[in-house]
């Protein structure tokens, strides 16, 4: 077998065992759990190929799998929201500012003790970073000064 498509086999059963690892467990007694179609899963990669099959036949197959799966498992959710709900503390941030702590969870606005968001904006000033990567855009799209806008007097 070649360099690719040993790559190609790896990286079929690769995805299809994080699909398989994100299968809700089994709500009817027809579907299978995920111990069950992770079994089956390893026994379908180990098994050797029978005289009249090839390795593309196999991929092909795998690739029917893996798109059924991704129609089936529901889709990963963000670690933030995963670890709230094993338990654990859920992320903080801490802002410090006039020598009092200001804390805030990581979906709302941080607040000062009156309730009031926390923001350096106040409407006269801008990024920095963000007025540096406009003039870079500018300049790369060819906007270098106004001179064609004045023409000549």
């Amino acid at each position: 077998m070649s360099k690719t498509t040993e790559a190609l086999v790896r990286q079929s059963y690769r995805s299809l065992l994080r699909l398989v690892h994100r299968l809700p467990e089994a709500s009817s007694p027809a579907s299978l759990s995920p111990e069950e179609s992770l079994r089956s899963l390893r026994s379908a990669f180990r098994t050797p190929l029978a005289p009249g099959e090839s390795v593309g036949d196999r991929l092909e197959e795998a690739e029917s799998k893996r798109s059924f799966l991704k129609m089936v498992t529901p889709r990963e959710r963000p670690s933030s929201s995963r670890r709230t709900e094993e338990g654990a503390s859920p992320s903080r941030v801490w802002v410090y500012r006039n020598g009092e702590r200001l804390e805030r969870d990581g979906a709302s606005r941080v607040r000062d003790k009156n309730g009031r968001v926390v923001s350096n904006w106040d409407g006269k000033n801008l990024d920095p970073d963000s007025v540096k990567q406009h003039n870079y855009q500018l300049k790369r799209m060819g906007f270098r000064n106004n001179a064609h806008a004045k023409g000549i007097f």
